[in-house]
């Protein structure tokens, strides 16, 4: 199933806080809304990815990668 594609997500929301070993960098994403969610069955909903970073240096790369 490698050669699937996954459904294209948007970014919606980015934050980042200080945690006690770095810095927790956390991502919403919206992606595609499914039938029953267009014909508003369903709530839309979100998927989060969390990262967590030691340097700010590092969490700048992170950024970039990200955006």
């Amino acid at each position: 199933m490698a050669d699937k594609k996954e459904k294209k997500q948007e970014l919606c929301h980015v934050s980042i806080c200080v945690v006690e070993n770095g810095y927790k960098i956390s991502c919403n994403y919206e992606s595609e809304q499914s039938l029953s969610q267009r014909a508003g069955w369903v709530p839309t909903c979100m998927e989060s990815k969390d990262y967590v970073e030691k340097t700010k240096d590092a969490v700048l790369k992170r950024l970039k990668e990200i955006l």
